[in-house]
């Protein structure tokens, strides 16, 4: 479960984005203090449930590692608790009521032609209903859960995916949560 991909080895360029936000936190090589109070690297004052000083990101030994900084509420990735985890391209972050991506690689806010990866540029050719798709995903939904909010079946959720992956080159969770970005599509609450 905790094995690297290789992806998550080097000095990969890493970002933080949130959710149905707008907020993008170039990670730098870290570490990145998150919490409340002023003196975090990213400070998220609006929201109760985040302690002052709530999590941190740090680069160690070509890894990156989120790590519970003893938080009321605590600091989950891909909805599990944790004290401490490797993290690895598309994690999912809650921190209070926040949601971040985990993104290695090129700026996710860049869209100028083709992307560093291989990854073809995003394209207006997207159907309503693969944009909305995209936009589940980029907001942590899993199939099944697309399936169900959209009243589909899960195999017309997967022809979906099969359809912007062949218009983009895009299938991992990671490029669609960069593609929504890119896309400016509106995460559903």
């Amino acid at each position: 479960m905790d094995a690297p991909r290789p992806e998550a080895a080097g000095d990969a360029e890493a970002w933080l984005t949130e959710i149905g936000g707008l907020s993008t936190t170039d990670l730098g090589h870290g570490p990145v203090r998150i919490g409340r109070q002023a003196d975090n690297d990213l400070v998220i004052a609006d929201d109760a449930k985040v302690s002052r000083h709530h999590a941190e990101i740090a680069h160690r030994a070509g890894v990156w590692w989120v790590t519970d900084r003893g938080s009321r509420n605590g600091t989950f990735v891909n909805d599990v608790k944790v004290a401490q985890v490797r993290l690895q391209d598309g994690d999912q972050l809650r921190v209070g009521s926040r949601r971040f991506a985990f993104i290695l690689g090129p700026d996710p806010r860049s869209t100028v032609g083709e992307m560093a990866d291989g990854l073809a540029p995003p394209t207006a050719t997207l159907s309503a209903r693969e944009r909305e798709i995209v936009a589940l995903v980029a907001a942590g939904s899993t199939d099944i859960e697309i399936a169900r909010a959209l009243h589909i079946r899960l195999s017309t959720v997967h022809t979906h995916l099969d359809r912007i992956r062949d218009k983009t080159g895009r299938r991992r969770r990671a490029d669609l949560t960069r593609l929504a970005s890119e896309l400016g599509l509106q995460v559903p609450d």
